[in-house]
């Protein structure tokens, strides 16, 4: 993965089917991050130990993502918001792919609503069977969104890895 510490605020993707860029978050970017996070009652980023893509469309934000490190195996893809002006375009599927870029050939797991399950299931995700009990920042994560989020939610797992 790469270092999320310290992003390359150069790397980005350009989308030409849109107006839409990918960029990794750097530094100036985390007030912005955790007030979008923080309106939507998500837990808030530390871009010291995550990795954070930003997606605009025509220079304006759009969207958010993360990939948390849980352990060297192990990380979790979350935080996937896209502001509702923005919704149908395809930017949250673009945002988890560019997040699995960085990967590094870990273990995927993410915790969305139920809901949106079909959404992470078009990137490869499938529902995981057990509960993740040999992670514990995986099991504080998936209880703190049980016990705080109003919404139903699901574990699943990246079921192939794609560089």
């Amino acid at each position: 993965m790469t270092n999320p510490a310290t992003p390359n605020p150069q790397s980005s993707i350009l989308n030409p089917q849109s107006r839409t860029r990918l960029r990794l978050a750097v530094a100036a970017d985390e007030g912005w991050i955790n007030a979008a996070y923080a309106d939507v009652h998500f837990q808030l980023s530390d871009l010291s130990r995550e990795l954070m893509v930003v997606a605009e469309v025509d220079g304006e934000r759009a969207g958010i993502g993360r990939l948390v490190p849980l352990s060297d195996q192990a990380c979790e893809l979350g935080g996937i918001l896209v502001f509702d002006q923005f919704r149908g375009r395809g930017i949250a599927l673009a945002i988890v792919a560019e997040l699995l870029r960085h990967a590094a050939g870990r273990t995927v797991y993410c915790v969305p609503f139920t809901d949106l399950e079909p959404i992470y299931a078009r990137a490869g995700f499938v529902l995981c069977e057990e509960e993740p009990g040999r992670l514990p920042k995986l099991q504080e994560k998936l209880d703190w969104c049980r016990r705080e989020i109003d919404r139903p939610v699901s574990l699943m797992v990246l079921s192939r890895i794609e560089d």
